[in-house]
């Protein structure tokens, strides 16, 4: 065979390994399909180093798709896609080339590195106004720069930027279907819920009759995001695992990754504590690993709030410094589904010193002037709910030390003056375990909010509101 006919043969079987990646990714499911492609991709670029550049980088950006879809890998499909960036950055910008800018800078948003995906997908739009640029290039730019402006916290930018090209776009294709479930996912974040229901049933009604495995897994997603966003947790949670088990069956890693950050934060505002703490130890390791550090940074935030519920606010400063860790220097610290407000008032309690929160805050609210009144999570205690005489006598004595650093001697000597040290001693610790569970189901994680450290005893002032300390504060006067 000639070297004209073994160039065509080679460019033929390269188009048709292209083509039918291509036909796999259209349709929304079966990704497991693609390993073995992922492997012939391999061998390929390995035993014909010397291929043409554009064909070469087709080959690697089909690669690197794979590489980020199916094992949610983002940190591999970004070198990828710098590879073959590489490969053609020297040549006129083309259709290939700003694609490849679109997905790096996806798989830039997904690493949390958003201001540098914002510089670069900015040029690269500019860039796509030249003449010969497609419109699905354009609507993938577009798609990535609205991916941006949503984990940056910008959905009504995000919805700007892609009504541009909603209309050019086929619907039937991944960008299409894509850009479909961008509109649906700022609209939750938007809180805009007849806009997230409209959306909805347009994805449905592609997706269930053509059986589009991971668009309707996307679905789930969103509805479950703006279900969290609107103080539905069961649901939240529901769509989140409906969400996981579509991903799991069209066979992307990615899509079951994006489920279990929405599935712990449900089940942290159910307070299912443990259950919400293992699945993010869990999966900020997996995230960590695969490059996705975005979603780990959003993990590492809920573990920090998690923490801090509890009561454990040394713990709850490692996980927000271990969240801060994941940043590149100049990004700004984001949280995912939550809101600027929720992230705002977490790291005023943890960054502000001991503040005492104010009686709609608190999680235990305590009255003493006039009648002896103490309320958890909203709910009045009576006398059948106190356990034991002793766990009252302890609180009131707790309080009347200041509440804050009371030597444990000098307690267990106010409620046990007749009894020898250790026996003092073991009956308090008795007294503040039964203290701390007031209000706790048998099963549920009690609330840390008094904390023993270094033989002291304190009233957790993140959590509690005394209405005498506070008047005490009130009458100081200002420094």
């Amino acid at each position: 065979m000639s070297d004209t006919n073994q160039l065509e043969a080679r460019l033929s079987r390269d188009a048709d390994a292209c083509q039918a990646v291509d036909a796999i990714l259209r349709s929304a499911r079966g990704f497991a399909q693609l390993d073995d492609w992922r492997n012939s991709l391999l061998d390929r670029l390995a035993a014909e180093p010397g291929l043409p550049s554009q064909q070469r980088a087709a080959l690697l950006l089909r690669l690197g798709l794979i590489v980020l879809l199916r094992a949610g890998d983002c940190a591999t499909a970004r070198r990828t896609f710098d590879e073959a960036i590489a490969l053609v950055e020297d040549e006129r910008p083309g259709n290939l080339l700003l694609v490849l800018r679109a997905l790096a800078g996806m798989a830039d948003s997904l690493a949390g590195r958003l201001v540098r995906a914002d510089v670069q997908l900015s040029d690269a739009e500019l860039a796509s106004r030249e003449p010969g640029i497609s419109v699905l290039t354009r609507g993938w730019l577009a798609i990535a720069l609205a991916l941006n402006r949503l984990f940056r916290g910008d959905a009504a930018g995000a919805l700007e930027i892609l009504a541009g090209s909603e209309a050019a776009l086929p619907q039937e294709g991944p960008a299409g279907r894509l850009q479909l479930l961008l509109c649906m996912y700022a609209a939750a974040l938007q809180g805009c819920r007849d806009q997230v229901a409209a959306f909805s049933a347009r994805i449905a009604c592609a997706a269930i009759p053509e059986r589009l495995t991971l668009l309707h897994a996307g679905r789930h997603f969103v509805l479950g995001v703006a279900a969290l966003r609107g103080g539905e947790a069961l649901r939240a949670l529901v769509h989140a695992e409906e969400g996981a088990s579509a991903g799991a069956r069209g066979g992307s890693r990615l899509a079951v990754h994006l489920a279990a950050l929405l599935q712990a934060q449900a089940l942290a505002d159910l307070q299912r504590v443990d259950e919400a703490r293992v699945l993010l130890l869990q999966s900020c390791l997996d995230w960590r690993s695969l490059g996705l550090d975005y979603l780990a940074l959003a993990g590492r935030l809920e573990l920090t709030q998690l923490e801090a519920n509890a009561g454990e606010l040394d713990r709850a400063r490692q996980a927000l410094a271990a969240a801060r860790a994941l940043l590149s220097v100049g990004e700004p610290l984001a949280s995912l589904h939550r809101g600027p407000d929720w992230l705002h008032e977490l790291e005023r309690r943890l960054d502000g010193g001991l503040v005492p929160v104010s009686s709609a805050q608190a999680h235990v609210r305590i009255h003493i002037l006039g009648e002896f009144v103490v309320e958890i999570k909203g709910r009045r205690l009576y006398d059948r709910d106190w356990k034991g005489q002793r766990t009252k006598s302890l609180l009131l004595a707790l309080i009347g030390e200041g509440g804050y650093k009371v030597p444990v001697e000098r307690l267990s000597d106010l409620l046990w003056p007749d009894s020898d040290g250790d026996q003092a001693l073991q009956n308090l610790k008795v007294a503040l375990h039964r203290l701390r569970r007031l209000g706790c189901a048998q099963d549920e994680a009690p609330v840390n909010w008094v904390h023993v450290k270094h033989g002291r005893v304190s009233l957790s002032r993140s959590l509690c509101w005394v209405d005498l300390h506070q008047s005490v504060t009130d009458l100081e006067p200002p420094r």
